[in-house]
């Protein structure tokens, strides 16, 4: 008869090898950005794919397009179609990302979304710029944001000192 010597592993004591999970609502709202980045896209490319000639489709509002001729549209609007993929992808990837590594608490994944966070609100800096975009940031990148710093007690802490972010 083999028993296992190995005694079980206390949860009500903190282990600084053990990464701390962050709240089920941060993952979600991470979830729940990158869903939104993949909806937008679809949807996008799907208005997109309807008219590639349609120019107050393909370029930006309040932008005088009388002067563009059906061909260049047509490449501006795969232009968009391309901009969507790469979109959907980072939407995919927060999606990934944020089911595994960062609902498990690892560092990288946190960082990762960081990353995405900050390509949501660069997007909507560019936007704003660009046309007045301010809603991009309401939909791309407000809730990873709120997501990411809900999580941040539990990553930002140091193993081993007390009190630290805590």
């Amino acid at each position: 008869m083999v028993v296992n010597s190995t005694p079980p592993e206390d949860t009500a004591l903190p282990n600084p090898d053990r990464p701390h999970r962050p709240p089920i609502y941060a993952v979600a709202l991470v979830v729940i950005g990158g869903a939104i980045w993949v909806v937008a896209a679809a949807f996008y490319s799907i208005e997109v794919a309807a008219c590639p000639t349609c120019a107050d489709v393909v370029v930006a509002p309040g932008i005088d397009t009388t002067g563009y001729s059906a061909a260049a549209i047509r490449t501006l609007a795969w232009d968009a179609l391309y901009a969507n993929l790469y979109v959907a992808t980072i939407g995919l990837l927060a999606i990934v990302i944020g089911l595994t590594g960062f609902r498990r608490g690892e560092r990288w994944a946190w960082f990762a979304i960081a990353a995405f966070v900050a390509a949501g609100i660069l997007t909507a800096v560019i936007d704003e710029l660009a046309w007045g975009g301010w809603f991009t940031f309401l939909f791309l990148g407000l809730p990873p944001l709120v997501g990411l710093v809900l999580a941040s007690r539990s990553f930002l802490r140091v193993p081993g000192v007390d009190g630290l972010l805590a």
